[in-house]
């Protein structure tokens, strides 16, 4: 697995600002060595943590130290948000006091309430929300659409990250009695079935299978099932990977689409199914092909396409009329936010442009889906794990 050099040196600077403030406290106050010692293995432990992510975990293939590291990392920011804050407040008091000669009233009470409050909120983050499955539902009017399809009824679900839920199926099976009440006539995956490995998926088959549409389930590969996010000994571990990861889908009951499309049936009419490989924001890992996959397609036929990262949509897809409604996931909204009336507010905003939620333009759309599951921290803030189902209608 990688953790990329800049965000080690802002984890280190976290780390080391904080705690040499309170070493040159306990120092100046005279404390007993001991509480001095204490005071540093929360420093040297997690120091020691992130430099052996750094460099000694360059081959590591353990999904399972990954979910280790995750809820390390979660408790990392428990541990050192309510120190920086106690240093940010310190300070503010300190040149306070040096302009009016006095402290601020109540200075320490609100740090805690803060730190209280931002403590108990990542617990509910990890602990409670990601349990609590947001069922979001749209119309989508398309023009020309073959009467079969009024009504034709889509779930979809994205961004799984398997290795994230250390083989725990409780929630998985939650959100397939959701999805199963919907009776739907097709499920789609848009990416990201596993963090990085193929380990991920043993033993998933049977909750999967449990997932039932009236057609059929179908899946694209997202970012994240490539194996590009951890280093090799040679290629053909990683092709052997990545060739796992694809079968296990496969197995999970999907059809997986790697730029192809497929003829959706209802009675006499029919719509086509597109589904590309991971667009990919780097030249490099771009594995997507559109024009691959609408090869011996009618160009006047009506499509659906399973695009994972939302950004292909504007770089190839706007302006094809006859794809009417792209479907991606691969932004979790940043798995953070804030849900205003019907305005969702998040982090994501000033990262991707199509973030979360139904975009139309000119008669186009594309859905973003937050995803059921989480990558990085084991934390879903503010915003809930979704399922979408979408509705399509003719105009």
């Amino acid at each position: 697995m990688k953790l990329y050099t800049i965000v080690l040196i802002l984890i280190l600077a976290m780390i080391i600002i904080p705690d040499v403030f309170f070493y040159l406290k306990l120092k100046n106050r005279k404390a007993k060595p001991l509480y001095i010692i204490l005071h540093l293995i929360f420093p040297v432990f997690f120091t020691t943590f992130f430099l052996y992510i750094k460099f000694g975990l360059e081959l590591m293939h353990n999904f399972r130290a990954v979910w280790w590291i995750m809820w390390l990392n979660f408790f990392f920011l428990i541990i050192y948000i309510p120190k920086i804050l106690h240093i940010i407040s310190y300070y503010i008091n300190y040149l306070f006091n040096k302009k009016f000669n006095k402290n601020i009233p109540y200075i320490n009470v609100l740090r805690i309430t803060i730190s209280s409050f931002i403590v108990i909120f990542m617990l509910v983050s990890a602990f409670i929300t990601p349990n609590k499955f947001e069922l979001t539902k749209h119309v989508v009017y398309v023009n020309n659409l073959p009467t079969g399809f009024d009504n034709y009824k889509i779930v979809q679900i994205s961004d799984l990250h398997l290795g994230s839920w250390n083989n725990s199926s409780k929630r998985l099976n939650t959100a397939i009695k959701i999805i199963n009440r919907e009776n739907a006539d097709i499920i789609v995956f848009t990416g990201d079935m596993v963090n990085n490995y193929a380990a991920e998926t043993l033993g998933w088959d049977s909750c999967f299978l449990q997932m039932k549409a009236k057609n059929a389930k179908f899946a694209v590969l997202g970012n994240h099932d490539y194996g590009d996010y951890s280093d090799w000994e040679n290629i053909n571990e990683r092709n052997k990977n990545k060739q796992d990861i694809n079968q296990a889908i496969r197995n999970f009951g999907f059809h997986l689409l790697l730029n192809e499309h497929c003829y959706l049936r209802k009675g006499n009419d029919s719509l086509l199914l597109v589904g590309v490989e991971n667009w990919g924001k780097n030249e490099k890992l771009r594995y997507s092909d559109l024009n691959k996959a609408l090869a011996n397609t009618n160009p006047n036929e009506l499509k659906i396409l399973l695009s994972h990262d939302p950004n292909h949509w504007e770089e190839e897809v706007l302006g094809r009329k006859d794809i009417f409604l792209t479907l991606s996931g691969h932004t979790h909204a940043a798995q953070a936010g804030i849900k205003i009336g019907n305005k969702l507010f998040s982090p994501a905003y000033f990262i991707f442009k199509y973030w979360a939620g139904l975009y139309n333009i000119n008669n186009q759309y594309l859905y973003v889906n937050r995803g059921i599951g989480y990558i990085g921290l084991p934390m879903i803030m503010g915003v809930k794990p979704e399922i979408t189902v979408i509705t399509l209608k003719k105009r």
